[in-house]
C-alpha cells in the first residue's frame, strides 16, 4: 500500500535553492502561515476581532489582518496548524460571522532588499511610494496579470505577496526573473 501523507505540499516546494541565487540583493521566500477570511458587517464583530479599516492592516500577538474589501478580511498568523487557527478565530468571532479556513487557498511570498520595491513597481500600476503606501498599508490589486494582495511591512521594508495557490508558480517565476538582473554576479575562482 502507498504511503499517503497528510502533511500539506507547498505549491513552490523546491523553489528556495532559485530565490537563494537572488541574495543579498534580492530577498525572496515563500513564508507559509495559517489563514482565514471573515466576512462580517457585524459592528461588535469587527470590534472584537478588531479588524482594520480601508487598506489598512494590523500585527497584534502574532496575527495579521488585512482588509481585503467593504466585508472581508485576511486573518494570518505563523507557528500555527491552519484548523487550529481556524477554530481561534470562528470561537473569537462568535455567531454573526462567515470565518473560512484559507490556509491552502493562498501563497504567502515575502520580498524585500534594496531592490524589493522597484522589482514590485516592474509589475503593478500601485504607486508604492512611501507617502502613498506606507508600511502596514494593504492592497488587493493585479501584479504580473495576477491578482495579489500586497502589503508592506516594517521595520525592514519588505513586501508580503498573498497569490492564490494556483498561481503561485507564476508569480514566482515572474519575480526570480524580474529580479535577475539586480543581482550580482559572484566572481569565479579561475586559475590560467
Amino acid at each position: 500500500m502507498a504511503d499517503i501523507s497528510l502533511a500539506p505540499r507547498s505549491p513552490l516546494s523546491g523553489r528556495q535553492v532559485a530565490f537563494d541565487a537572488l541574495a543579498p540583493t534580492v530577498q525572496l521566500a515563500e513564508m507559509p502561515v495559517a489563514q482565514a477570511i471573515v466576512r462580517t458587517s457585524d459592528v461588535d464583530t469587527i470590534a472584537r476581532l478588531d479588524l482594520p479599516g480601508v487598506c489598512e492592516l494590523r500585527r497584534r500577538d502574532g496575527e495579521v489582518a488585512v482588509w481585503l474589501g467593504p466585508t472581508e478580511w485576511l486573518l494570518y498568523r505563523e507557528g500555527v496548524t491552519g484548523h487550529a487557527f481556524f477554530d481561534d478565530v470562528v470561537s473569537r468571532a462568535g455567531d454573526n460571522a462567515y470565518v473560512m479556513d484559507a490556509t491552502s487557498q493562498r501563497t504567502r511570498l515575502v520580498l524585500g532588499g534594496p531592490r524589493a520595491r522597484t522589482i514590485l513597481a516592474h509589475g503593478c500600476a500601485v504607486d508604492l511610494s512611501d507617502n502613498a503606501f506606507p508600511p502596514d498599508r494593504a492592497i488587493s490589486t493585479l501584479f504580473a496579470q495576477t491578482g495579489v494582495v500586497i502589503h508592506r511591512d516594517q521595520p525592514d521594508d519588505s513586501y508580503t505577496l498573498f497569490v492564490r495557490s494556483s498561481f503561485a508558480d507564476y508569480l514566482a517565476d515572474w519575480l526570480v526573473d524580474a529580479a535577475a538582473e539586480y543581482v550580482v554576479p559572484t566572481p569565479t575562482d579561475t586559475n590560467p
